[in-house]
């Protein structure tokens, strides 16, 4: 599929979905940065050894959702 497909093809898509989208698409062009996948897997680490989100992160990606009408 070129990219002209992909674009029309996004553009019958919803809002939410092309969000959904565009954040997926970042994290593709980025998963080969060793920073990236570091910081990813120190992340996951710190989550299975029973560490939170604090609240005001979960805030923060509260609004981050809401501005983009999630």
């Amino acid at each position: 599929m070129s990219v002209a497909e992909i674009k029309a093809e996004m553009a019958k898509l919803p809002p939410a979905e092309i969000v959904h989208l565009a954040a997926y698409a970042r994290h593709l062009a980025r998963r080969s940065e060793p920073e990236y996948a570091a910081r990813l897997d120190a992340e996951a680490d710190a989550l299975e050894k029973g560490d939170r989100i604090p609240g005001a992160e979960i805030r923060r990606l509260a609004g981050e959702l809401d501005r983009a009408g999630l």
